[in-house]
C-alpha cells in the first residue's frame, strides 16, 4: 500500500457510495488490510480526504497561457466546480477544506497570476483570491445540497411569482455560478482599472 493507492480507493468509494462510506474501516475493508495500516500513511481522516481532494483537483484543466485574465479565472473556477461535482464522496470536502497540497498549489498559482494581471496591488491580489475562493466554495455547497428543481426550488420560486427577470435559476446550478462568477470579475476588472489610473 502506498499513500496513492489508498487515495484512490477511497475516491473510487466516494465515487461509488458517497461521503458517509468513506470512514476508515470501510476504506480499510475495500483495501483488504487493518484500519491501522491506513494510520501509517495518514495521521487522520481528514489528512486522507484532503489527499483526495487534491488528487481530483489534478483534473481542473489549465487554461490557454495566451487568454485574458478573466477568461483564466472562469476556465480555472468553473473546472474545479465540475470535477468536484464529478466526485460526489470528496466534493463537499473540496468545497469546506479547498485543497492545500501540490495540485492545490498549482492552481492557485494560475490564479494569481491571473489576478495579478488585473492590474490589482499584491494586497488586493490576496483579497480578490479569497473572495473567488469562498464564492466557489458557497457555490459548490449549494450544489452538493440542492442543485436540482426540487419542491423547496417550486416554493421560493412560486413566492417571487411576478418579480423581474422570469424563471428562478436553480440554487446550485451552474448559471447561477456562472452569472456570479461574472460580476466578481467585473468588479476585480473594475478595481484593476481604478488602481492603475
Amino acid at each position: 500500500m502506498t499513500p496513492a493507492s489508498i487515495t484512490q480507493a477511497t475516491l473510487a468509494l466516494g465515487d461509488r457510495e458517497g461521503e458517509k462510506a468513506m470512514s476508515m474501516r470501510r476504506i480499510a475493508t475495500e483495501l483488504g488490510c487493518d484500519p491501522m495500516a491506513i494510520y501509517r500513511h495518514f495521521p487522520n481522516r481528514e489528512a486522507l480526504l484532503d489527499a483526495v481532494a487534491d488528487s481530483v483537483v489534478d483534473e481542473v484543466p489549465a487554461p490557454e497561457g495566451s487568454a485574458p485574465w478573466d477568461e483564466r479565472i472562469k476556465v480555472v473556477l468553473s473546472g474545479m466546480r465540475k470535477v468536484a461535482l464529478r466526485h460526489p464522496g470528496i466534493a463537499s470536502h473540496v468545497a469546506s477544506r479547498p485543497p492545500l497540497g501540490p495540485h492545490g498549489r498549482r492552481v492557485a498559482g494560475l490564479l494569481f497570476g491571473a489576478l495579478a494581471e488585473a492590474g490589482l496591488p499584491p494586497a488586493d491580489v490576496v483579497r480578490a483570491f479569497q473572495a473567488l475562493i469562498a464564492y466557489t466554495a458557497a457555490a459548490l455547497r449549494m450544489a452538493v445540497d440542492a442543485g436540482e428543481r426540487d419542491a423547496r426550488w417550486q416554493q421560493v420560486s412560486d413566492a417571487m411569482d411576478g418579480s423581474p427577470g422570469g424563471d428562478l435559476p436553480v440554487v446550485g446550478s451552474a448559471e447561477q455560478f456562472d452569472y456570479g462568477l461574472r460580476l466578481l470579475l467585473n468588479g476585480i476588472r473594475l478595481e484593476g482599472e481604478r488602481t492603475t489610473t
